[in-house]
């Protein structure tokens, strides 16, 4: 693990999702854009002020950008969604299970 490339990729993967360019979230948050492309490459780590104005920027709360379990590998996928399967309930466990086989068949 590498806090500032997973930091970067999320914030890459967040920018994305709203279709913003890298252009446009440097303008957003008062930064140069080659700035961003660091920070996006793990190259660098922004400060806490600079994080709460890409929270406010892409509309998310600062939270997010920590949430990396995705790239963590499918070992650690595998494990966390055994944990989250084994403390639902029937009820959730049918609501999972039907999301799950309509995604893969």
């Amino acid at each position: 693990m590498n806090i500032k490339k997973d930091f970067g990729a999320r914030i890459k993967e967040l920018r994305n999702k709203k279709g913003i360019t890298q252009y446009q979230l440097a303008e957003m948050v008062g930064i140069d854009p080659k700035h961003l492309s660091h920070i996006e490459t793990g190259r660098s780590f922004p400060k806490a002020d600079l994080i709460e104005k890409f929270a406010l920027a892409l509309g998310v709360d600062y939270i997010e950008f920590f949430k990396i379990e995705h790239f963590l590998g499918r070992e650690f996928m595998i494990e966390k969604i055994n944990s989250i399967l084994k403390s639902s309930t029937n009820d959730d466990l049918k609501k999972i299970f039907k999301i799950i086989n309509s995604c893969v068949n």
